[in-house]
């Protein structure tokens, strides 16, 4: 019997996009500064590869190609039904290429289209409008070369096996720390080394960073998490930004990632003095009356951990109160404990985002836990989108932190410390971050002046 030949994949091609009128300017100046632009387009079922790539025109009125970028599907559909996409690692076209210039290689106006009318060129002439691109201007040349080839790597950590898991909960740990110190977290997890996960012992073998070294740093750090950091087992590293704002990461990677359970991450903003517990939950895919999506099976584990965190609550409740507080010691919220709910999966997110979810803090998600709404009809308990639609996103998460409006102080360190200690003799591994140097505006940057 004879076996079909399978279909060997034509050959990449991408688009060639314009915007509308008062989006033009504006993306432009992003794509100038910061380097990256967005943009919606009309139809959610579109076939698209992970990566791919547009020339654009950014000349009014005109056919011209002004910039070659790339593109990546966005995280959500930005309140409007439509997909997001993200454009970066333009290379710019400083002298715009017009129609006749390329006519012999690509008829420009009859490949333009928008993000109504979205096509590809056809593969033939996607060659050769690269090549003449590269002729006429050859000052991009190598850029192009360069943004070609970054459209095919497959920096991105896939796979569903336990290591896989944990190194992307430990990324986003990190992210989050990055995003509350206002450091760039695209372009430090954008270059991460991906090539190395199967030796990883953690992420940071992941990132270029400084190795912490400094024995002075460690050791404040060792006092700032008191018992909870030693010099065995543990691989430390600093990230540096601008105003002199730093984050500080302490990792145990003596226990193989495959084995662990999950991730726990402990921060310290130095600034407010206060301390925030953000453990990891897995969501996973689930069907429901209003069609599939994500959401966490609750076990007896979670309700084990609530009722740590309960104890240490109201353990809290009765210390006593700082005599004279100053301004960094105010709270929206004095809750320190926080679980993050995460989609498993997202293999069309980009490189350098946030894993979505659900973030709920302790009082908050037990509050949740007693309502009708957390129980499914097939039985059991449930936390997601669907049942549970109040909660924090990662951006609201982040501004919280970031300002110092919620987290404990000091004196309740040695609660948080049990909670950790009881999670890790459960199979959990715990992240440690320092963050130094606060992103939030303060009074003096946001003061008006008068003129």
């Amino acid at each position: 019997m004879a076996h079909a030949q399978k279909k060997e994949k034509p050959p990449y091609s991408g688009y060639f996009l314009t915007f509308e009128l008062g989006r033009i300017n504006k993306i432009k100046e992003s794509l100038y500064y910061p380097g990256e632009a967005s943009e919606s387009f009309s139809a959610m079922d579109w076939t698209f590869e992970r990566r791919e790539i547009a020339f654009l025109s950014l000349t009014p009125g005109e056919v011209c190609i002004d910039a070659v970028v790339l593109m990546e599907r966005m995280h959500g559909t930005g309140g409007t039904g439509k997909l997001k996409m993200r454009m970066w690692a333009p290379v710019m076209i400083e002298k715009s290429i017009n129609p006749v210039e390329i006519v012999d290689a690509f008829p420009a106006a009859e490949r333009l289209c928008t993000a109504e009318t979205f096509r590809r060129i056809p593969h033939d002439e996607w060659s050769r409008a690269i090549d003449a691109i590269k002729r006429l201007r050859p000052v991009v040349a190598e850029l192009l070369d360069t943004l070609i080839a970054l459209r095919a790597e497959q920096n991105r950590l896939t796979g569903n096996d336990t290591k896989i898991l944990r190194l992307t909960e430990q990324r986003d740990a990190i992210g989050l720390a990055f995003d509350i110190a206002s450091l760039d977290r695209k372009t430090i997890l954008r270059e991460a080394h991906l090539e190395r996960v199967q030796s990883a012992q953690s992420v940071l073998d992941l990132l270029d960073q400084e190795p912490q070294q400094e024995q002075d740093l460690i050791r404040d750090d060792q006092k700032v998490f008191k018992g909870l950091l030693s010099k065995e087992d543990m691989r430390s590293a600093q990230f540096d930004g601008l105003g002199g704002r730093k984050v500080r990461v302490h990792v145990y990677d003596k226990k193989p990632l495959e084995t662990v359970l999950g991730i726990d991450l402990l921060i310290y903003l130095a600034d407010y003095k206060s301390y925030l517990l953000l453990q990891y939950k897995c969501m996973e895919p689930k069907s429901d009356e209003e069609g599939r999506t994500w959401s966490y099976l609750v076990d007896p584990q979670l309700h084990k951990q609530i009722q740590a965190m309960n104890n240490a609550v109201n353990a809290f409740t009765r210390l006593p109160t700082p005599s004279s507080p100053s301004m960094a010691d105010w709270r929206l919220s004095s809750e320190a404990f926080f679980f993050k709910f995460c989609e498993t999966t997202r293999p069309d997110a980009r490189d350098d985002a946030l894993v979505a979810g659900i973030t709920l803090g302790h009082s908050h998600l037990k509050q949740f836990l007693q309502l009708p709404d957390s129980h499914g009809k097939d039985g059991g308990q449930r936390v997601g989108y669907g049942n549970c639609p109040r909660y924090l996103n990662n951006s609201q998460f982040v501004e919280l932190a970031r300002a110092g409006w919620i987290g404990c102080d000091q004196r309740g360190f040695s609660l948080i410390s049990q909670v950790i200690t009881e999670g890790q003799r459960g199979g959990k591994s715990a992240m440690f971050a320092v963050i130094e140097g606060s992103g939030a505006k303060t009074s003096q940057d946001r003061r008006k002046r008068i003129r």
